[in-house]
């Protein structure tokens, strides 16, 4: 295979691997992810294979969507199936594992522009009107409530903190507000900062609604 013949056989399989899923990570989820990744690409480099390959893949090793212990090697063998190179192999597993934000406590730190640019681009999904929308379906997947005035934000979590439950307004102060300053690329960077704005004016709204005043 050639190499958009196997991107086509990979967005095939990644469908199939989210089809049903009603937690924001979805098939619309990785093809958002692969279209900001090949945007940013563009301007920040990279291997252009690699990103896009490790972009559809991201969320097919995620502990919260795959219970599998062996994730990882069934990508790997997955990936080994199309001839590639074993260092190209490995560069897309590492790129994948790079993307999780886990509390801010992933063993895996970004290394290279082709991490930079996949973490950029999932991180990017996170934020703005479409992470807002991801939030709320997450959290009602999951049955946590909206808000709890009495329940705040924690800080310096462990994964298994982060993971426990709380409330989909204080995932924006653990995790969603905090995205804008951990981009890599200058081009995320622009589209976060305008993303980031746009959660800041939804709360506002939110809070004032709560309250009242709005």
């Amino acid at each position: 295979m050639n190499q958009e013949e196997i991107i086509s056989s990979v967005k095939d399989y990644v469908k199939d691997f989210h089809k049903g899923d009603s937690t924001g990570h979805d098939f619309h989820h990785v093809m958002r992810v692969y279209r900001n990744a090949m945007q940013i690409q563009k301007s920040a480099g990279g291997d252009a294979f690699i990103i896009r390959i490790a972009s559809l893949l991201h969320d097919t090793i995620d502990d919260k969507l795959n219970g599998s212990q062996d994730a990882v090697e069934d990508t790997r063998r997955y990936l080994r199936d199309f001839s590639m190179e074993e260092a190209v192999v490995e560069r897309i597993l590492y790129a994948m594992q790079a993307v999780s934000y886990k509390g801010g406590n992933n063993a895996f730190k970004v290394r290279n522009i082709e991490d930079e640019v996949v973490q950029d681009a999932d991180r990017l999904d996170a934020m703005g009107a479409i992470g807002i929308a991801r939030t709320f379906i997450y959290g009602g997947a999951k049955n946590h409530e909206i808000y709890d005035p009495g329940a705040g934000a924690r800080e310096d979590m462990t994964l298994e903190e982060y993971r426990e439950e709380n409330t989909m307004i204080n995932h924006f102060h653990e995790k969603l507000l905090k995205l804008r300053d951990l981009m890599h690329t200058d081009a995320a960077k622009e589209l976060a900062a305008a993303r980031h704005q746009f959660m800041e004016a939804y709360l506002e709204q939110f809070h004032a609604e709560w309250q009242g005043e709005r």
